[in-house]
């Protein structure tokens, strides 16, 4: 007999408590001493040299003026032994203090190196305590998702003793002041949907960071262990699942992280890297966001751990979004729109495009998609043999992959902000739009050769000074601006610059996009609270 939860969702976890009591002890810190100094002052003071540190890495390099503004909305921090990892993670921290203010809770979800679970583990704790205080669960939300998320549960003896989510915490008051809760998770053998729907449940808004914490390689000669730790940061800042645990301690936190960015359309960051034998050194992130140049080696024999962190911004969006069903008309509108090599710009940033750009994009794309459905021509040049012979397929680029069937809207995904080389990025946005769009089942090899692709390439959005949105309305161009609204308060939208072609009108326009991002299609401001951006394009679809 099946069991289901009240949503419908088959339980898998059968046996499993959900419910939390209404009173509950204080965690105590378990590993204060030992991965950390159990005293505050010199614990406030080692987060405080480390932070610094990580500061003066990330601004006198320049490296800062590589990221988005803000604070990230979700963190890969390692969890050594400070003196360790310290640094390493500090490098995320510093980022994530932006959101002093602003995030009030922070989800956490480390490996579990001690007691084992099946899915994903919640203490009963109302609390949890360090040495620079004690920080209150938010009891409420680890409710909520205990109600709608089946593969969560509630396990004490795996939260014990365990120290990946621990370590976190005293950085996180550090950097985000006392006005602070936690939601406190232990993920064992579960899938990347199952955590990535735990964490979706508690994404929240900009008062809510995801926290995932773990190392890389253990053990290994420092030299096979840099090794092996390049090769899966690479597959972590490209969202190439699965991470295995013989690479990553907590290869399921971080596997749920990549699915909810795959299925948000969001990119991941590499940041910078270290391992135990490099005495708190860390190598900054290349300007490919995958590589790493790292100093040399003092013993290449000794066996080390790998350490990493990443930062995920919501400033690149897919075009699916999150809407609701509610939405999706909205979203259609935004995508199935025919466009043949038409510039929406007249200061587009992406100008330099070659004239041919279009021709060599589309074949791209086609390329990228017939490799991961298996139905390339092996005698073909591959997406990687296209890219290496044009120099301009090696710049940053943003991009939209569109895909449709017989004329309908069969995927769309893309991302806002360039943050890799536009030759990648159009290549993978071809696969997941057509397999990882969350509104469609993903297509098969027999759909291919009925497929019409369309690839748009973004300039950098620009802020709009606009207070109102009546203003807003003003200032658009139509037919010429793509736009993003953001409240800061989760509902955040855009529209490709086609979607003009549907609604010529500036105010329906903006009702629809207001619609698709969650916000009543009437909705009106006058102070500035919709934060607005346009951006433009160059859309090239194939000819039939």
């Amino acid at each position: 007999m099946m069991r289901f939860t009240n949503n419908g969702v088959e339980n898998r976890f059968p046996g499993a408590d959900r419910t939390l009591p209404e009173h509950a002890a204080i965690r105590p810190a378990a590993v204060a001493g030992a991965f950390y100094p159990a005293d505050a002052h010199e614990l406030r003071s080692l987060i405080d040299e480390q932070l610094d540190y990580a500061r003066g890495l990330l601004h006198d390099t320049g490296f800062a003026h590589r990221l988005p503004a803000g604070a990230p909305k979700a963190v890969i921090v390692p969890h050594a032994g400070y003196v360790y990892s310290g640094t390493t993670a500090a490098l995320a921290y510093a980022l994530l203090e932006r959101g002093r203010g602003t995030i009030h809770r922070a989800v956490i979800i480390g490996p579990t190196h001690r007691v084992p679970v099946r899915g994903i583990a919640c203490p009963t704790a109302s609390a949890f305590a360090t040495p620079l205080g004690t920080v209150p669960v938010d009891h409420d939300a680890e409710q909520q998702a205990l109600a709608t998320v089946p593969s969560l549960s509630i396990n004490d003896a795996t939260h014990a003793r365990e120290h990946a989510v621990e370590v976190q915490i005293p950085f996180l008051q550090r950097v985000l002041g006392d006005n602070l809760t936690i939601v406190a998770m232990n993920a064992g053998d579960a899938s990347p949907r199952e955590v990535g729907d735990v964490i979706r449940a508690l994404w929240g808004g900009p008062e809510t960071v995801i926290v995932i914490s773990s190392d890389l390689s253990h053990y290994h000669p420092h030299y096979e262990g840099r090794e092996l730790d390049d090769e899966t940061i690479q597959r972590i800042a490209t969202r190439d699942l699965p991470i295995r645990p013989n690479r990553a301690c907590g290869a399921y936190p971080v596997n749920g992280l990549l699915d909810a960015c795959l299925r948000k359309g969001l990119p991941v960051r590499f940041l910078g890297c270290a391992t135990s034998g490099d005495d708190g050194d860390v190598a900054l992130a290349a300007a490919d966001g995958v590589h790493a140049d790292r100093p040399a080696m003092a013993e290449p024999d000794t066996p080390v751990v790998g350490y990493a962190s990443f930062a995920v911004w919501e400033d690149a969006t897919s075009e699916t979004g999150t809407s609701s069903d509610t939405d999706n008309d909205a979203a259609d509108i935004a995508t199935n729109t025919v466009i043949s090599d038409q510039q929406h710009s007249n200061d587009s940033d992406n100008s330099s495009l070659p004239a041919d750009a279009g021709t060599i994009l589309i074949n791209l794309a086609r390329t990228a998609l017939a490799r991961y459905l298996g139905v390339n021509d092996p005698s073909e040049p591959t997406a990687a043999d296209i890219v290496a012979a044009h120099a301009w397929l090696h710049q940053p680029g943003a991009s939209f992959v569109t895909l449709r069937e017989h004329g309908n809207l069969r995927g769309c995904i893309g991302t806002i902000e360039a943050y890799r080389p536009l030759g990648r990025d159009v290549a993978e946005h071809a696969v997941d739009a057509a397999v990882r769009d969350p509104r469609f089942m993903p297509v098969d090899a027999d759909e291919f050769a009925q497929l019409n692709i369309e690839v748009s390439v973004l300039s950098k959005p620009e802020p709009m000074r606009v207070g109102s949105r009546a203003a807003l309305e003003h200032a658009l161009r139509p037919g010429v601006d793509g736009l993003i609204i953001d409240d800061w308060h989760g509902h955040r939208a855009t529209f490709l610059p086609q979607v003009w072609q549907e609604l010529p009108n500036s105010h329906d326009f903006v009702a629809h996009l207001l619609r698709k991002a969650g916000l009543s299609p009437r909705y009106d401001w006058q102070d500035g609270s919709v934060e607005c951006s346009r951006y433009t394009v160059h859309a090239f679809e194939e000819q039939s």
